[in-house]
């Protein structure tokens, strides 16, 4: 196949890529002087511009420098093959193919490896995201979804290239030295992000979950996990903050851990202690709280319903977990419970007591059918309240 030449005076194969032969500078050059949209927009706005609002976006929603840095890059394919609208992509498979052998190569040059599918589908959401700002800026066109809500806002003033190429490669330096920060632990099961500040505790995380994943996952009857499990570590309590609100939820202050986006999301153990609530966290519950989210993890694979069962969720989690609270008194009714749980004031230990009571008096198939269907939990919930109370 043929050479196109590029901006370094390159002469580079887009169909058979040389990754020696990729070259930032290229990129950043290209994308700045390509017109987003084909060119049918009110005013000039670059690719480049574009992946730049998309970098800065995931960083505010506190994804990681790697994540980050592939936001950047995610259009870099576009310096060598121009911008096809996806109307048209869509139906030139010979061409996506090219692509995304293309851009696989510049993620490897770059990040050292491909992207995993979790690490796509951010980068995904986010441009799609983005998408919806771009046609109502540049075309006055609003499509009719849900107004996606973003974590910082944006300029669509129309930049010399030269300015928008030298922000890219900004971003680029930066974002690639702080890759060096980054630590990442894999294993068949789970992939574990880190700060290298957290590099001790990662291995503790890693070494808990391969001590409890069996026994989780055969109380669930769960031969395989639909896919691996990512875990991210965040060593910053307002950072994490980001995260929770982006997923949709109010965050608060005990909040250390979550599964909102069917992901492990935990704070470091020292940041965990930053909290009144978790102050005197030591490295043994800290390890229950891994296998915690695990559990829910694993209840989110068989029924991911959890309407009206939040208790019950967290009730399991507890227990399978081998957290331990001191006793209290189960007085809340039955729509308090299952509608109102988080403005109990002891939510998680009324929980901890009825999963307790739960394991040791009801049979193990009963207590799985509720796992697999939530609604049978519904007609039962008033009278395992009431039961448990005078039990304990």
């Amino acid at each position: 196949m043929g050479c196109i030449t590029t901006y370094t005076g390159r002469h580079f194969d887009p169909v058979c890529p040389e990754r020696d032969e990729i070259d930032i500078r290229d990129i950043a050059h290209a994308l700045s002087l390509i017109c987003r949209g084909n060119g049918q927009v009110k005013t000039f706005f670059s690719v480049g511009q574009h992946c730049i609002h998309c970098a800065r976006e995931a960083e505010a929603r506190g994804y990681s420098n790697r994540l980050i840095l592939a936001c950047l890059l995610h259009d870099a394919s576009e310096c060598y093959l121009s911008d096809v609208p996806r109307p048209i992509k869509s139906a030139m498979t010979q061409y996506q193919a090219v692509e995304e052998r293309l851009l696989e190569q510049i993620y490897i040059k770059f990040l050292g490896t491909a992207l995993t599918k979790e690490e796509e589908e951010q980068i995904k959401q986010i441009d799609k995201d983005m998408l919806y700002y771009d046609l109502l800026n540049l075309l006055n066109e609003r499509l009719e979804q849900k107004v996606p809500v973003m974590a910082t806002e944006f300029s669509y003033d129309v930049l010399p290239f030269e300015e928008v190429e030298r922000g890219y490669l900004e971003l680029f330096a930066r974002y690639e030295a702080k890759m060096g920060e980054e630590g990442v632990l894999s294993t068949e099961l789970f992939e574990l992000h880190y700060n290298l500040s957290c590099q001790k505790l990662a291995g503790d995380i890693s070494g808990t979950l391969l001590e409890n994943l069996e026994r989780i996952m055969n109380f669930f009857k769960l031969e395989k996990l639909e896919q691996k499990v990512l875990v991210v570590i965040y060593s910053d309590v307002d950072v994490y903050a980001v995260h929770v609100a982006e997923c949709g939820q109010e965050y608060r202050e005990w909040m250390i851990a979550d599964t909102f986006d069917g992901r492990i999301h935990i704070l470091s153990l020292e940041a965990c202690r930053e909290s009144s609530s978790h102050a005197h966290m030591d490295r043994e519950e800290y390890a229950r709280l891994i296998v915690h989210e695990f559990v829910h993890i694993c209840q989110q694979q068989v029924e991911p319903n959890c309407y009206g069962v939040i208790w019950f969720w967290e009730a399991l989690a507890t227990n399978l977990a081998g957290q331990v609270m001191n006793p209290v008194a189960l007085e809340c009714s039955r729509d308090e419970l299952m509608f109102h749980y988080q403005e109990l004031p002891a939510a998680y230990a009324i929980s901890y007591h009825l999963g307790k009571y739960m394991l040791e008096h009801l049979p193990y198939q009963q207590i799985y059918e509720y796992i697999r269907n939530p609604r049978a939990l519904w007609s039962d919930t008033e009278n395992i309240l009431e039961s448990a109370g005078n039990f304990s």
